[in-house]
């Protein structure tokens, strides 16, 4: 089972994301956050394998939380969820740790998909995500490689993560 602890500003989406994954077979929403300090203290009490992170919350936002959850709860991996594509957000998400930045266009299908993609080890972007990083020349010579559901990966993360 895919445990994820969710952090997203606004009560609705933390509601729809948590009803979608929670609906999937082998995904369970552990804890649910509304900002970045309170996701690092829901990852760091509940230990998940998937921390699902707004980048913009009031106060700590989702690149902090992640940079935090990188260096206090290693096993934990981030994977940013925002409507932000622009190849700045993207670089200081990974700097910090995020294994993974999906647009919150993405569908359901693509979502679940990226979440088991982080759990499995792999480095996960939505495809615009990926075309602004090689627009920015941070992906100069890679193609980003299309897989199910639109989401492309590129290359793996901290490697395989065992499962529980």
């Amino acid at each position: 089972m895919i445990r994820v602890v969710l952090a997203d500003d606004h009560p609705l989406i933390r509601l729809g994301l948590a009803a979608i994954l929670d609906d999937q077979p082998d995904i369970t929403v552990c804890g649910v956050a509304d900002s970045g300090e309170d996701a690092v203290v829901q990852v760091r009490d509940q230990a998940p394998d998937v921390a699902l992170l707004d980048l913009s919350m009031p106060g700590e936002g989702g690149v902090a939380a992640a940079a935090e959850i990188a260096v206090g709860q290693p096993d934990t991996r981030a994977l940013i969820l925002t409507c932000h594509g622009d190849a700045a957000h993207i670089r200081a998400a990974l700097a910090a740790g995020a294994s993974g930045y999906v647009l919150k266009d993405a569908t359901v299908a693509e979502l679940v998909d990226a979440v088991r993609a982080v759990h499995r080890g792999e480095l996960v972007m939505s495809p615009d995500v990926a075309r602004a990083l090689e627009e920015d020349t941070i992906l100069p010579a890679a193609q980003p490689r299309r897989h199910a559901h639109g989401v492309s990966r590129t290359r793996p993360s901290r490697g395989p993560r065992p499962t529980s």
